[in-house]
């Protein structure tokens, strides 16, 4: 054979052998694959899992700080629930502004605890508490009577105290999410109205949730004997501070009292404390992993406290320092209305003159005194006749 012959066999040999290395290369990597398909395709999973977490979380915990920078010398303001959470986070700001903070709670010990502990974190040392059980009407009835006597002023009124929990009732007998959650706030700041308008203008800021869009309200059915669910019963008490968060506007903005609502998105607080069986231990993991400190989510409120501008928003709700959109139907007039004679009447009082009218009874109302403070001693007399029978 020529020399060439056998050089050209050579390389076709040489050829068939990368060809077939080649191959059991890609056999043994299609073997490879096979067998790490599973861990590779977890992995993928895992980290799109991750990265939604971290989203979602980045989502539920997104705040706006506080833009206003104004301060709070020689103002006063109360703040209900505030031992712990919410209230406790706003009466720290709010004390760094220098404000004169009044925070309740219904342990003594506990409050006066956390008081003590403000004024050592903020310098502060006009921060003080007081001992106010939003369960109790009668005691609502004798804090505010303690209160107007005592305190000269009162600027801001943050009603800031919730429960969520399982079904229970107030000293008054009433459903405990309904009666401390709302008509509770409702009762003391009726009590309160004419220590506001006397250091008008004033604020009442309410702090609610955007769970009311699912909250109903059947008024033959206050109790809730129908069926009790924990956060329906939440939704519920947050739709009805809604309704009377603008029917007060109505009442009282011309009395220079600027009503707010302030959602203060997930916020990892002592609420879900009382939430019951797994449900409950489940939701209290999740809100330490993904709702935003008390810290952020107190932001909005100390925001309508301090800030310039606000009263062409009185009766509106905030979040994140702004404005938003909420449902129509806690535009409802008559609904609101029909609500607050029924708060009235749970809370002893009479109601008040609607404010379509109070312009047509102007003259009437100079013989027959109508401000909360009279009606303090009044709501007493009707308790105290109530107890009675």
């Amino acid at each position: 054979m020529k020399p060439d012959h056998h050089a050209k066999m050579a390389a076709q040999m040489k050829e068939r052998l990368k060809v077939e290395e080649l191959a059991e290369n890609i056999d043994e990597l299609e073997d490879v694959v096979e067998n790490a398909f599973p861990v590779l395709l977890v992995t993928v999973l895992v980290s799109i899992f991750l990265l939604a977490i971290f989203l979602v979380r980045m989502y539920i915990r997104y705040t706006v700080e506080n833009p206003s920078k104004n301060r709070m010398d020689g103002k006063t303001v109360l703040i209900t629930g505030a031992t712990s959470g919410l209230g406790k986070a706003t009466a720290i700001e709010l004390a760094r502004k220098n404000a004169r903070v009044l925070i309740t709670g219904r342990d003594k010990i506990k409050v006066e605890a956390v008081a003590r502990n403000i004024r050592k974190k903020t310098g502060n040392q006009h921060v003080n508490a007081l001992v106010l059980d939003l369960a109790n009407l009668r005691g609502i009835r004798e804090f505010c009577e303690g209160f107007c006597k005592d305190e000269k002023y009162l600027h801001v009124l943050i009603n800031n105290a919730a429960y969520m929990g399982p079904k229970a009732a107030t000293d008054d007998n009433l459903e405990r999410c309904f009666g401390v959650n709302y008509l509770g706030h409702f009762y003391l700041t009726y009590l309160l109205s004419d220590k506001l308008k006397k250091n008008a203008p004033s604020r009442v800021i309410n702090v609610v949730s955007d769970s009311y869009a699912i909250g109903q309200l059947d008024f033959d059915d206050i109790a809730l004997n129908k069926g009790y669910d924990v956060f329906k019963a939440y939704a519920r008490s947050k739709y009805a501070m809604m309704l009377w968060n603008l029917e007060h506007h109505r009442r009282t903005y011309s009395s220079c009292i600027w009503t707010f609502a302030v959602h203060p998105g997930a916020c990892a607080t002592e609420l879900l404390r009382n939430y019951p069986g797994l449900t409950g231990n489940l939701l209290r993991i999740v809100s330490r992993i993904m709702f935003k400190a008390p810290e952020d989510g107190c932001q909005t409120i100390v925001y309508l406290a301090v800030a310039d501008g606000l009263r062409e928003f009185s009766g509106k709700t905030f979040a994140n320092c702004k404005v938003i959109k909420t449902q129509d139907r806690i535009k409802d007039k008559e609904v609101a209305k029909e609500l607050w004679n029924i708060s009235a009447h749970l809370c002893g009082f009479e109601p008040d003159t609607p404010y379509e009218e109070q312009e047509s009874t102007e003259a009437k109302e100079t013989t027959t005194p109508d401000s909360p403070t009279a009606d303090i001693a009044a709501a007493a007399a009707v308790s105290e006749q109530k107890k009675d029978k």
